[in-house]
């Protein structure tokens, strides 16, 4: 089965690598295309059956010749969160599954969703600060794509999407940000309020309408109207890099006199529990490896690397465990599972 094939190997987009990586997890660059034809929500079951098969062929003849295509009326519930929870595919995407798709490149670094909101969802997703790069990769599959399917354009409008915020240049360029130490010290809400004042938003862990986790937020511009994909690039770039200045900032403020020793404190007994514990929820695993995750960065001395917490933040999902699992788990289950598969990756028994 494909999918528990992904589960043996790491996600290139969640290496620790790339340009300020110990803040950045991993950048997205999508863009939203539609065929000229009505918006998936207003094509019945024939339409929308047919516009996947045009993208699937038009996929498999462009730059992701050797990809991994799914239907997703063919997976489980688990499957598709799986492909949620790897962010391949949208909750929208996964909820609505008739005749919807996801195509995934090599390494997860390329990924098509067909008829979420928009016929074609594509984007790229690299580790770190790598706007530019994942712009130009997800830019090429754009224009291998163009040249088999018939994109609705606009010389006045740009893009027509089914979402006006979308319209123009159909992009949402985002950042996975890690942000524990402006959290622990109270400045994440006038840090969203900035950002939002700025033509940028601020959303959880798998985007539009999740929580926050793990103090993680994807951060991405608001609007593709009225500004080049260039101009949009350039902005994001630059408030992530003073978002990067200000998490680092502040972990520079908790590494020294008191506060160092109560986030040393707040760092092991994190590890602690991660190394002893029998049950843990998917909300304490993510805060107790947020916590080892800002130690590791700050070059404390720590059984375990980025690498390994960034593939933790991952594995120990949900439907990452029922699928390792092969089979749907209880919540006590899933809880024991996850203790034990953190323990053992971590080499604490």
């Amino acid at each position: 089965m494909q999918l528990q094939t992904m589960l043996r190997f790491r996600v290139g987009w969640a290496e620790a690598e790339g340009p300020e990586h110990a803040v950045v997890l991993a950048t997205r660059v999508r863009l939203a295309r539609n065929l000229r034809a009505p918006f998936p929500a207003r094509l019945g079951p024939a339409g929308l059956k047919r516009v996947l098969d045009q993208c699937f062929d038009a996929a498999s003849c462009s730059g992701l010749k050797g990809a991994a295509y799914f239907k997703l009326a063919d997976l489980d519930a688990t499957d598709r969160a799986f492909l949620v929870e790897r962010h391949l595919a949208s909750p929208l995407l996964a909820e609505h599954p008739a005749a919807r798709g996801v195509v995934v490149g090599e390494k997860e670094s390329l990924v098509a969703m067909v008829n979420e909101e928009d016929h074609l969802r594509l984007a790229a997703l690299l580790p770190g600060l790598r706007l530019r790069e994942a712009h130009a990769a997800v830019d090429r599959l754009d224009d291998g794509l163009a040249g088999r399917l018939d994109f609705a354009f606009r010389d006045d409008l740009g893009y027509l999407t089914a979402c006006p915020t979308n319209l123009g240049t159909g992009m949402r360029a985002s950042c996975l940000v890690h942000l524990p130490a402006l959290a622990t010290t109270g400045a994440t809400p006038r840090l969203i309020e900035s950002l939002t004042r700025a033509g940028l938003i601020a959303r959880g862990l798998h985007g539009e309408g999740t929580r926050v986790i793990g103090d993680f937020y994807q951060v991405s511009n608001a609007t593709g109207f009225g500004r080049t994909e260039a101009e949009i690039l350039a902005a994001l770039e630059k408030s992530v890099g003073a978002i990067v200045a200000r998490e680092k900032e502040a972990r520079d403020a908790l590494s020294a006199g008191s506060a160092k020793l109560r986030l040393e404190d707040a760092v092991h007994r994190a590890l602690g529990l991660l190394g002893s514990a029998r049950l843990m929820s998917f909300e304490e695993a993510q805060q107790h490896l947020s916590l080892l995750r800002l130690g590791l960065a700050m070059d404390w001395k720590l059984p375990a690397d980025l690498a390994l917490v960034n593939e933790l933040t991952l594995t120990t999902q949900p439907a990452h465990l029922d699928l390792l699992a092969e089979k749907e788990l209880s919540v006590q289950d899933r809880d024991a599972l996850r203790a034990s598969l953190i323990r053992k990756r971590l080499k604490i028994a």
